[in-house]
């Protein structure tokens, strides 16, 4: 891994679905339902930015908008590391709370935390990032701002749009699922069965939503979940892990325990 130790991308919604970090080279995105997606990347290839974005970025600070750009999360699911971006093509902007003020990061060693009441002001985002102790967000263009404390922006950022047409913000239609081979569904079916196997009952198939994602309960300990990880590895099988809560909730920083598990 040679991310920053202080970076972390988070999700709106309670149930977090994070890659294996077994391979941790590819990143993942979660796309369920109404829920925000969350991306969990094992590395920064990015070196460079898109002119498109430079300039998209230049009209939103003009326009009093504290953006940055940032590298997208593959969106094709696919496991081939090339369909990764070597450029940054997305734009984020700096979350802020009701009041206009940056939204802080809380927390300690055990897992950074951001401000539930903060988040569900972005029920349009497609991302949330926690990067250097500063929380972003991405929206997939101007309308989504609607709702957010960004609402009074809608004008500006669509101008900003307007002004810059090649920019085109990287996100996945929310309608649009990554596509699944049969064999791919079958490897994560494989895996739920032999993991039971091994003693592990609270391993569940797979659902239809998220047909290779195998979701950790909140009653698995930090020392079984490190168990697990050691006694079902999962290899090449495309094989995600799914956690229905956030680290504090499960006691643990579970997405740590994924990286200690290399």
């Amino acid at each position: 891994m040679n991310r920053n130790p202080r970076t972390l991308t988070i999700a709106i919604a309670s149930t977090l679905t994070l890659s294996a970090l077994a391979g941790c080279s590819t990143p993942f995105t979660t796309n369920g339902g109404n829920q925000s997606n969350a991306v969990a990347s094992g590395g920064d290839t990015a070196t460079s930015t898109d002119t498109n974005v430079r300039k998209f970025i230049a009209c939103l600070t003009d326009k009093g908008i504290e953006a940055q750009a940032a590298a997208a999360p593959d969106m094709s699911g696919s496991t081939d590391t090339s369909k990764a971006p070597t450029v940054k093509n997305a734009v984020e902007l700096r979350m802020i709370d009701a009041a206009g003020n940056p939204v802080k990061v809380g927390g300690d060693s055990n897992g950074m935390t951001v401000d539930s009441d903060a988040q569900q002001l972005y029920a349009g985002a497609t991302f949330t990032t926690v990067e250097d102790d500063k929380v972003w967000v991405m929206f997939k263009d101007a309308t989504a701002l609607a709702g957010s404390p960004y609402a009074s922006k809608q004008q500006d950022y669509a101008a900003c749009q307007a002004q810059v047409p090649d920019f085109t913000q990287p996100v996945q239609d929310e309608n649009v699922q990554p596509a699944v081979s049969d064999a791919q569904k079958q490897a994560a079916l494989d895996f739920a069965k032999k993991a039971r196997e091994k003693g592990y009952s609270w391993v569940a198939d797979p659902d239809g939503d998220n047909p290779t994602t195998i979701m950790i309960p909140k009653t698995v300990s930090e020392e079984e979940f490190r168990r697990f990880l050691k006694d079902c590895p999962v290899g090449d099988s495309g094989v995600s892990f799914g956690f229905d809560g956030t680290p504090q909730e499960f006691g643990y920083d579970y997405t740590q325990v994924m990286r200690d598990a290399q």
